[in-house]
């Protein structure tokens, strides 16, 4: 590993290690505000100001419960039930449900090596992981375009690279995109989460996310999935 990526990859363990601190201080604060929120409406007559205003701090409450739980999952500390998966079953179902709901300028190029091996993952955290870069790179092409979603073997690992069309990122930008609530969107149009969750997963799995992107060039997402009985990266 190279001695920038060594950096990197310290940086990373210690916002790693700092989300999944405020994670767990915030989860128990808002399990006590829930919790005084549901009493507090039992007293009440449901069709009083009162009762709508409680249920409000209750959406709010699950609301705040949702992102706490994407930044413990960037911080790796809910550990992954793993079970062999079949990549490409299940890269075309995620890729033809998302695609049905983009925008029809945007279509989803597939291309899966023949044979590919399975690994050892969590599915629904594996599909969640890759509706993110998706997501990410049908964000980066507002005009429409093609995104490419690419798996094959690769040196004892399954590699999986999605890539699009996009404007692509500076240096600047692309060195802050797997920290938590960093975004390039405008305000209210996204936490910043959706990068760091998948790197959190990424390392979960054992593996690693590596990004190829220039301005005016697009950019492509790569995950390197370990195969079963093969080394970590380090």
């Amino acid at each position: 590993m190279a001695p920038d990526e060594k950096e990197l990859e310290r940086k990373m363990d210690a916002l790693a290690r700092l989300a999944g601190g405020v994670a767990h201080d915030m989860n128990n604060m808002l399990g006590a505000i829930e919790g005084y929120a549901t009493l507090s409406q039992r007293g009440l007559q449901p069709s009083s100001q009162l009762h709508s205003d409680m249920e409000e701090i209750r959406k709010a409450v699950a609301r705040a419960s949702s992102l706490t739980k994407r930044l413990t999952l960037f911080s790796s500390r809910q550990p992954a039930v793993k079970i062999t998966v079949e990549l490409p079953p299940l890269l075309e179902g995620l890729s033809a449900r998302l695609g049905a709901g983009l925008p029809q300028e945007i279509r989803i190029e597939r291309s899966f090596e023949p044979g590919l091996p399975e690994v050892q993952g969590d599915p629904q955290r594996l599909e969640r992981l890759f509706s993110n870069l998706l997501l990410n790179a049908a964000g980066a092409m507002p005009a429409g375009g093609t995104i490419g979603l690419a798996a094959a073997e690769a040196g004892g690992f399954v590699k999986v690279s999605v890539s699009d069309h996009g404007q692509g990122m500076p240096p600047e930008v692309a060195e802050h995109l797997f920290e938590p609530f960093f975004t390039t969107k405008p305000k209210g149009k996204g936490a910043g989460l959706g990068l760091a969750e998948a790197y959190g997963i990424a390392r979960q799995h054992g593996g690693r996310i590596e990004v190829s992107t220039a301005g005016g060039r697009g950019s492509e997402f790569s995950v390197f999935l370990p195969l079963p009985g093969k080394a970590v990266p380090s």
